[in-house]
């Protein structure tokens, strides 16, 4: 009996390796999905399980372009690729108007009438508009 076959244990260890990456890629987006939910403190980390989900994906991307399997390439490229810059993008984009946005979520939490809560929405809209324009020095 002959193990050093070539669909052997080479393929095998290769098989097990894109699952588990698979499974990996799997819990990152999940995560990042998980968290970007979350409240703003928590959400905040979606953008680093994002960014390692993005690793993973482009690993797995190279993967299928090794083994020739280039629809599955294309997939991850064309809609993994910018689900994963649109998490991380978000996650940016709290950092940068964390300010404001924690505000809006205290605002929300304490709102008792839907129209206490569309009050919340226009102050922060306002807060905004002027934390931006204080940042450009209008």
């Amino acid at each position: 009996m002959n193990s050093d076959s070539p669909s052997g244990p080479s393929t095998d260890r290769a098989a097990t390796r894109s699952r588990r990456l698979s499974g990996a890629l799997t819990l990152a987006i999940l995560a990042s999905w998980l968290l970007m939910l979350s409240p703003l403190p928590y959400s905040l980390l979606s953008g680093l399980t994002g960014l390692v989900a993005l690793v993973l994906l482009i690993l797995l991307i190279v993967r299928a372009f090794r083994e020739r399997r280039v629809t599955m390439a294309a997939f991850g490229i064309l809609l993994g690729v910018p689900a994963m810059l649109l998490i991380i993008g978000g996650a940016a984009l709290d950092v940068a108007f964390y300010g404001p946005m924690a505000e809006l979520e205290q605002c929300r939490s304490s709102a008792i009438t839907e129209q206490a809560r569309t009050e919340c929405t226009s102050a922060a809209e306002g807060s905004m508009a002027d934390w931006v324009s204080g940042l450009f020095g209008g």
